[in-house]
This record gives structure tokens, sequence and C-alpha cells, in this order.
């Protein structure tokens, strides 16, 4: 192999890695901003697809609570939430 070979391919290496861990290092900095801009009371969706809004958020003790029904909370791990809903006022 020639240099101009190895310049080649490395240049191609690069290139595929960068393909290969853009997309995830995209997707965890925009968790990552979504978890930061989590506010109780906030209406939010679970990844099993409870929809509440956020009465508790703690990162620190990985601890959050959502209010799914008048006076019916329950507790779960930031992880689970999902995303963020969409206010009617906003």
């Amino acid at each position: 192999m020639d240099t101009q070979q190895v310049v080649i391919l490395a240049i191609g290496l690069v290139l595929v890695s960068a393909l290969m861990f853009w997309p995830q290092w995209q997707a965890r900095r925009r968790r990552q901003k979504q978890m930061a801009e989590l506010r109780e009371g906030a209406e939010v969706m679970t990844v099993g697809g409870i929809i509440g809004k956020l009465t508790y958020f703690d990162a620190d003790e990985n601890r959050a609570r959502i209010e799914i029904a008048p006076d019916v909370e329950i507790n779960v791990v930031p992880a689970a939430i999902s995303r963020t809903l969409a206010s009617d006022d906003e």
C-alpha cells in the first residue's frame, strides 16, 4: 500500500465513525436539554404512555412524581418521562 491509499483509508474510517456516532451524540444532547427544562406543573408523557402533570422533580435524587388524576400521583424515575406535551396556552 502506498501513502495515498493509507490516507484515503484513514479519511474513510474517520467519516464512517463520524456518521455512526453523530446521531447518537445529537440524541443524547437533545435528551439532556429536555431533562434540564423539566419543570413542576408541566404536562408530561411517560414511555409507557401515561399522561399527567409533573408535581415533583428532583434530578439529584432521581425521583419524579406525576399526577394522573385528581389526588392520584405515581412515582417514576425521570428517565421514564418521554416528553413534555405542549400546553394550549403557549
